[in-house]
């Protein structure tokens, strides 16, 4: 091939896409060129495809390479000639497979003839190919772009040549690709692929039917009665959903097949119209089956006319796997309502059980919603293991929500509580002493100032003593150690030992009094439960409780809030002003609150700031809180501010275009291109262009069509475009649009 190298000609002031981008395929350097072709790709009509075509002549494999790719969206049929050409001369790999692609497209029955041979084998020496350097082998992708070809043209005539390429033995694996080519022809295809159901490999016959079920249920309906005979699980499998739910052989999947997964897959199809297979479930000697059975009653909220049956599903919980455990704990409150209370209290409580079984209890407790529910929930909430900890606290906090009043306020005390700090475990005295787990470990009464918890030679994690306030953290005073001060109706309502902050007086052991108790005693090294998550647990029950009670209504929760706004941590104060703006999201803030943030948004800390100026955003006086923002060191503060003082003046969001951060120049194209005015989107694109953002510049490409025509204005200024101008416009354009959109795009410029 030789080069062929033109000046870049000035394309006219009223030319479109392909008249503007189409003159740099013949630009001097190789990178400007690979982008005017994807740009073309992207948005080039079929207009476009003429000068792809001349570029497939180009001495650069990557152009040829890209000008082929762009060809697949936009060639003509008169542009099949060529793309064969390309296909059969060019050695590249990566051209020849999007020329197979681009004929696929196209449907060019002329090509079928070499798509065949090409499916077979290399063709070589009639087709040109790279010289093989022990990389992979090109043909094999050119092999199976051939067969998925034939199976878009839908060519009867290469059957044969797809059978012939499927049975190679030196080659790869193509059942799953000549299957799914075999299905889309129809008058060869489709029989041959059913013969494939009783191939002797039943790896064979789940792909074949696999691919027949692209096609439709219906193409498996002629040969379902044999499927369902079929020795292979999975083949039996795939049946199933060739059978309406009304149907006996259905039924009789579900009690009787000798595979648990074909049991559940047909009791899940019949659940709806046949309560009795579901009841029959309920006593499958598979716990998967039951565990389906389950979901399906709890779901349909079936009735099961057996007296020990609640008796059994609580015996599930207790002893059953996993699966089936998680699921009797979520059907409990369907099947028992309040009187299934305590045996989910114990499983929650469990410590010995898998996470996912206490979880399940935890959300079926907060269900209930009884007071025996909450002080589950409230012990839960201070569980060694982190998953237990925030299923019991989003628990709680969901029922603040829902539940009836006289639960919802005690729910709502143990949430400020845990936001305080000031949880404690069930007292040791009142636990069981044959069922007592290791109690979990108290939070600091204070500002979340604990340290990590420490085992005793028994395994237990004693009360940590309350440390005292600090002369700085005044939200609390030292009454609160005995007495929490607000609200008292509240914490009265709840029954005030079991929620005041334990104390003791005994000292930890020590980590050497702890090793010798481990030697000599193995029955307490089985006892010692790893603490999952963060070593600081008080302080993590704080960040899982102040975020979940940003959604929750009432003064109680606009209190602590504001009182955790003066921790002397950082992390829980940030975390503070964070529930803060969460709570502004979802709910008017407070007076109270509203002051605390427009205070903060002078804090020294930049993540107090954001959050501030988040929270101030959702009010009608934002600007005035604000404007004076927009100057912040902090991108993400700078970035929040010009999003809500530009919403109300969108030409504010013209200084976001110049600033070095990507936050902010996305902020201020968000408000520019929702607010309708193509004057200011056709500035912010100039702006964003001279500053070389190319980042801002392709999103800008991809949520406005005024920005593609600012774009093609500056390539017709081909006197004046500096070659990173030029490249970054390209990008942007080969970026604008997926492959299958066609974006709007006026011959003016």
């Amino acid at each position: 091939m030789s080069p062929t190298r033109r000046p870049v000609a000035p394309a006219t002031s009223d030319s479109g896409p392909t008249q503007a981008i189409a003159p740099y395929l013949a630009a001097p350097e190789n990178v400007i060129r690979c982008a005017a072709a994807r740009a073309l790709g992207a948005l080039g009509g079929e207009d476009a495809a003429a000068p792809l075509i001349e570029a497939l002549m180009d001495p650069d494999p990557d152009l040829r390479a890209d000008a082929m790719t762009a060809l697949v969206r936009c060639a003509r049929p008169e542009d099949a000639p060529a793309i064969r050409r390309s296909l059969e001369g060019d050695p590249v790999a990566e051209v020849k497979v999007a020329a197979i692609q681009a004929l696929a497209r196209l449907k060019d029955a002329s090509s079928v003839g070499l798509l065949r041979a090409l499916a077979r084998s290399r063709c070589a020496p009639e087709i040109a190919w790279e010289e093989m350097d022990g990389a992979w082998d090109g043909w094999l992708d050119v092999q199976v772009a051939a067969i998925e070809a034939l199976g878009a043209i839908g060519a009867d005539e290469a059957v044969d040549d797809l059978i012939e390429a499927r049975d190679d033995e030196e080659g790869q694996d193509l059942d799953h690709v000549v299957f799914a080519a075999l299905a889309r022809i129809p008058e060869r295809g489709l029989p041959v692929l059913r013969g494939f159901v009783e191939h002797p490999d039943a790896r064979v016959r789940e792909r074949a039917l696999a691919a027949l079920s692209t096609v439709g249920r219906d193409s498996l309906v002629p040969i379902r009665e044999a499927l369902v005979r079929d020795p292979s699980p999975s083949v039996r499998r795939i049946a199933i959903d060739c059978f309406g739910e009304d149907d006996e052989t259905l039924a009789a999947l579900a009690l009787n097949d000798p595979n648990a997964g074909v049991r559940c897959a047909a009791l899940n199809r019949v659940a709806s119209l046949r309560p009795d297979i579901v009841r029959s479930g309920f006593f499958d000697p598979d716990e998967t089956v039951r565990v389906v059975a389950l979901e399906a009653g709890a779901r349909q909220q079936i009735d099961v006319d057996e007296p020990d049956f609640v008796a059994n599903v609580e015996a599930w919980l207790r002893t059953a796997g996993v699966a089936l455990a998680t699921a009797s704990a979520a059907a409990l409150p369907t099947l028992a309502g309040t009187r299934s209370a305590s045996a989910l209290s114990e499983a929650a409580g469990d410590s010995e059980r898998h996470p996912e079984v206490r979880i399940a209890a935890l959300r079926s407790l907060g269900r209930i919603g009884t007071e025996e529910s909450v002080d589950a929930l409230r012990r839960a909430a201070v569980d060694r293991s982190r998953q237990v900890r925030l299923a019991a606290l989003a628990a709680l906090a969901e029922l603040t929500r829902s539940a009836p009043s006289d639960t919802r306020y005690r729910a709502l005390a143990v949430l400020t509580h845990a936001v305080r700090g000031s949880l404690a475990p069930e007292p040791i005295a009142e636990a069981s002493a044959d069922n007592a787990s290791p109690p979990a470990p108290v939070v600091a009464a204070e500002q979340g100032d604990v340290g990590p918890a420490v085992a005793t030679p028994d395994g237990e994690t004693p009360p940590t003593p309350t440390p005292t306030p600090s002369a700085s953290d005044d939200a609390a005073s030292t009454a609160d150690s005995t007495e929490p001060a607000y609200p008292r109706s509240t914490l009265e309502a709840i029954g005030g030992r079991a929620l005041v902050a334990a104390r003791s007086d005994a000292a930890p052991s020590s980590p050497d009094d702890r090793e010798r108790s481990s030697e000599h005693n193995p029955k307490n090294r089985s006892r010692r439960v790893a603490v999952e998550g963060p070593d600081d647990i008080g302080r993590d029950i704080r960040l899982i409780a102040l975020r979940l009670a940003a959604a929750c209504t009432g003064e109680e929760i606009d209190g602590v809030l504001a009182e955790s706004t003066e921790s002397t941590t950082p992390e829980l104060r940030a975390a503070a002003f964070e529930a803060i703006a969460r709570r502004a999201a979802a709910m008017p803030l407070s007076p109270s609150l509203t002051e605390i943030a427009i205070e903060a948004s002078n804090d020294d800390d930049p993540a107090v700031r954001t959050a501030a100026a988040r929270a101030l955003a959702t009010r009608g006086d934002a600007v005035r809180h604000l404007a004076p923002l927009l100057n912040d060191p902090d991108d993400g503060v700078r970035a929040t501010a010009l999003k809500a003082v530009a919403a109300a003046n969108p030409e504010k969001a013209a200084s976001g275009f110049r600033d070095p951060s990507p936050a902010v120049r996305a902020a201020a194209l968000d408000v520019v291109t929702g607010c309708g005015q193509g004057a200011l989107v056709e500035q912010a694109i100039a702006m964003i262009a001279e500053g070389g953002f190319a980042d801002t510049l392709g999103q800008a490409c991809r949520r406005h069509p005024v920005a593609l025509q600012v774009l093609l204005a500056m390539l017709r200024k081909t006197d004046t475009i500096s070659q990173h101008s030029l490249l970054m416009v390209l990008e942007a354009m080969g970026h604008a649009v997926d492959a299958e959109l066609e974006v709007p795009v006026e011959n003016g410029g």
